[in-house]
């Protein structure tokens, strides 16, 4: 009679080997689990920390206004040019800068030439802009009402808008940018005189010097923790002088590269 021994030696190793193939799918679908699951806390913590970085942004915007509004003509925003600024939000730090818009290019009411000189200085590159779109177009033409409308208009892609930004606004009114709040830079570029350019009236408003009630600021924010200073939040206000509004928010936009860096083509 034979011995059942070798039958039951290849159950075993049967239920053996099957335990084994359940084992490794258990573990293929854990590490997956796992991955799944590290991937998940990944995306969150980048997520949170985003949302950490724009609320400190705009906090260290409300810091300024709250300064303006209190301090008036006192306020350490208020100087020359671009006044600048280490603040800190919440245990992080940021760069704010604050400059009056007068000092900036208005598109729609500046002088077209000085416009085209801007632009010229900036050197854009023709295959930088969008298809359909042209940088020289005048300032007669130009009728935007934000700076969507604006970048569109001109028919530039980010990248070359981003360079841009830092010396246009839709909010001043001037025929010719106000050199007391222009940058050294700006005035390079436009090839504006030198001087006050007391010559050069608003089409909103006379004001003074360094006159906060009706001026309209910019605001830039950017923090030192950003790989380059690359993320940034900038807003322009208007202190209207009243009890109510006290302010008046004209724009809110994400800009791209360190506000105090010339475009790098």
């Amino acid at each position: 009679m034979p011995s059942p021994l070798p039958r039951r030696a290849r159950s075993e190793g049967f239920v053996l080997l099957h335990a084994l193939w359940l084992l490794l799918v258990a573990a293929t679908l854990a590490a997956g689990s796992m991955t799944a699951v590290f991937y998940s806390s990944e995306e969150l913590s980048i997520s949170e920390q985003r949302l950490r970085t724009r609320l400190v942004h705009e906090s260290a915007v409300e810091f300024v206004i709250h300064d303006l509004l209190v301090n008036g003509a006192r306020s350490a925003w208020i100087g020359d040019g671009i006044v600048t600024r280490r603040v800190q939000i919440d245990q992080q730090f940021v760069s704010v800068s604050v400059q009056q818009v007068d000092g900036l290019v208005d598109p729609v009411t500046s002088d077209p030439a000085i416009f085209g000189r801007l632009l010229a200085g900036l050197a854009i590159p023709q295959e930088r802009q969008k298809p359909g779109g042209t940088a020289t177009q005048s300032a007669d033409v130009l009728r935007p009402t934000t700076y969507a409308d604006l970048q569109a208009m001109l028919g530039l892609d980010d990248s070359s808008f981003a360079c841009l930004y830092p010396y246009v606004t839709l909010h001043s009114g001037r025929t010719e940018p106000d050199l007391r709040h222009a940058s050294k830079r700006l005035a390079e570029l436009a090839g504006s005189r030198s001087g006050t350019s007391s010559g050069a009236r608003s089409v909103m408003s006379e004001d003074s010097a360094h006159g906060v009630l009706g001026s309209t600021f910019r605001v830039n924010v950017f923090s030192e923790s950003a790989p380059g200073g690359a993320d940034g939040f900038s807003v322009e206000v208007t202190i209207t002088g009243q009890i109510e509004p006290s302010h008046l928010v004209r724009s809110r936009q994400r800009i791209v590269g360190a506000f105090d860096k010339p475009c790098p083509f």
